[in-house]
């Protein structure tokens, strides 16, 4: 099933965002900035104490960097602490295009929809927004987040 067929299927948006996982985010910034004009770009470190991998509970501590590139946000994810989707992928693939994000508004439908096509959940968790990695690598290695942001977002 490509992208395209899984898209159709779950009747997701428009793609609003772009998951790039880096060992430097700070280095990262830099040269988008100056090379590029991309940006600005909103810096935080963030600790998520209660994410789900592939059904485990795990701690996760990130520095993360957010710019909007037209209408599409740019995420950079450089893991601190933890093991995580993102350093399985940085350990495997080097740096580069982690996932493809998708903003719902029905997340759990969505999910269960994306569950019942048979994909499996990488990644989980409340980060001020609810989000879920689907093991989507086969479709052009790619993995698809659904992302609902939630009142604290």
């Amino acid at each position: 099933m490509t992208t395209d067929d899984m898209k159709k299927k779950l009747q997701l948006p428009e793609v609003s965002q772009i998951g790039v996982v880096v060992k430097n985010v700070d280095q990262v910034v830099n040269i988008l900035q100056s090379t590029f004009g991309l940006g600005p770009f909103r810096i935080q470190q963030v600790e998520a104490p209660n994410v789900w991998d592939r059904g485990e509970e795990k701690h996760i501590k990130a520095r993360l960097a957010f710019a909007m590139v037209g209408q599409v946000e740019l995420e950079l994810i450089q893991i601190l602490e933890g093991e995580s989707a993102h350093l399985e992928f940085l350990r495997e693939h080097g740096e580069g295009l982690h996932h493809l994000g998708f903003r719902v508004k029905d997340f759990q439908t969505k999910l269960e929809q994306a569950r019942a096509m048979g994909f499996k959940v990488l990644q989980t968790g409340p980060t001020g927004r609810l989000y879920a990695y689907l093991d989507t690598r086969e479709t052009g290695g790619v993995i698809i987040e659904l992302i609902e942001d939630t009142e604290a977002g």
